[in-house]
């Protein structure tokens, strides 16, 4: 009886001294796509050749990370850029670091994966081995989340040169693999369970866009009601609107030529710190069906007729008048052809990209002969 009790105090002195496991606690930081400023430090993660640590029973260990897939060279070589004229002005967003984003996006170990909350689709946070961190948009059976739409969306931005959106590529990661990373991080039993009814896989993995992402903080630049009245009228606008009105206006532009349904439902239209707009949340832009049916937001675009030069002369470079392989539907599928999850877009969506273009240009040459051409490129 006396050995009985010796070895029970022995057992509850050696539980006394082990080390509790370490919890990443939250931060105040609010984490926003973008592939623009630098990247906070790095916090210490374990090497992916490292021994896994020792843990009590019920302690949840993340599983080494799968093997990445080769960077994509062929689009690191070619980025998408403008070829001469283009759109863009100080911005959020630094073209300068796509290709070190790019690789990292497309190639990096990737050590955890969790939710992203809030939306009304699945969207899941990526850490990488180097501490840098993504928002990855898996397939998905909702009808408002097409991931092809944001690999599309950053390349037809940076063609153009507006340079407002996040740096994209498409990833394929494996089913297992992204399971056992939620289920380590404690991801609610029934974000798990929606997960495995609403993302497909594919030969055991699952498609999608990995999203840059740096640490900021989301502002509202929705404009006033009734922000378009006016702008097809020889008055100028109000001293409030003419702040934000060239970036406003570029927005309307960009999501026309992307076919963009969801900015305006309210919460999609943000700067960062109060500063320039960045273009996020282009999930629901290039939708099969809308190509097939010929549909635009021809509706949004219409009440404005006050446009940047520098926009303007950009599209007018990649218009119908330009040579064959220098419109934007050519420079397009070129570049988009080179990223791991080509094909992108069809051919039916391409050539709707360029019948949008003629459309704006069309559109402009009404509100000139409307206001004259100083007016209409007045921003």
């Amino acid at each position: 009886m006396r050995h009985g009790l010796l070895l029970l105090v022995a057992l509850a002195s050696a539980c006394e001294r082990r080390a509790p496991p370490s919890v990443e606690g939250p931060t105040a930081t609010v984490a926003v796509p973008s592939a623009s400023a630098v990247e906070p430090a790095p916090e210490p993660r374990p090497s992916a050749s490292a021994p896994a640590p020792s843990t009590s029973v019920g302690v949840r260990v993340r599983p080494p990370p799968e093997r990445p897939p080769a960077a994509p060279t062929a689009l690191l070589a070619g980025l998408p850029r403008p070829a001469g004229a283009h759109a863009g002005f100080a911005g959020p967003v630094d073209p300068g670091k796509d290709k070190q984003w790019l690789e990292r996006l497309a190639s990096a170990p990737i050590t955890e994966i969790t939710r992203n909350p809030g939306g009304a689709t699945i969207t899941l946070r990526v850490r990488f081995g180097d501490g840098s961190r993504a928002v990855f948009k898996p397939e998905q059976k909702h009808s408002a989340s097409n991931f092809r739409g944001e690999i599309a969306a950053y390349h037809l931005d940076r063609i153009v040169g507006f340079s407002r959106t996040a740096a994209v590529v498409g990833r394929a990661i494996g089913y297992p693999h992204l399971v056992e990373q939620l289920e380590a991080s404690d991801a609610d039993g029934k974000f798990v369970e929606r997960l495995r009814e609403e993302v497909p896989a594919r030969d055991g993995r699952v498609a999608g866009a990995m999203i840059a992402w740096h640490a900021g903080r989301l502002v509202s630049a929705e404009p006033p009601k009734g922000w378009t009245d006016g702008l097809r009228s020889k008055e100028p606008p109000s001293e409030e609107l003419a702040k934000r009105l060239p970036e406003w206006s570029d927005l309307v532009v960009f999501d026309f030529l992307i076919d963009n349904t969801d900015r305006w439902s309210g919460g999609n239209v943000l700067s960062l710190g109060g500063g320039p707009l960045i273009f996020l949340d282009n999930a629901s832009s290039f939708a099969p069906w809308r190509a097939s049916r010929g549909e635009t937001t021809m509706a949004r675009l219409s009440p404005i007729c006050r446009f940047r030069r520098a926009t303007v002369t950009a599209l007018r470079a990649l218009g119908p008048a330009a040579a064959p392989d220098a419109r934007l539907g050519v420079r397009l599928s070129s570049t988009l052809a080179a990223d791991p999850l080509a094909p992108v877009l069809s051919k039916g969506q391409i050539a709707g990209v360029d019948a949008r273009v003629a459309q704006f240009l069309e559109h402009v040459t009404r509100c000139e002969s409307e206001l004259g051409e100083a007016l209409t490129l007045s921003l």
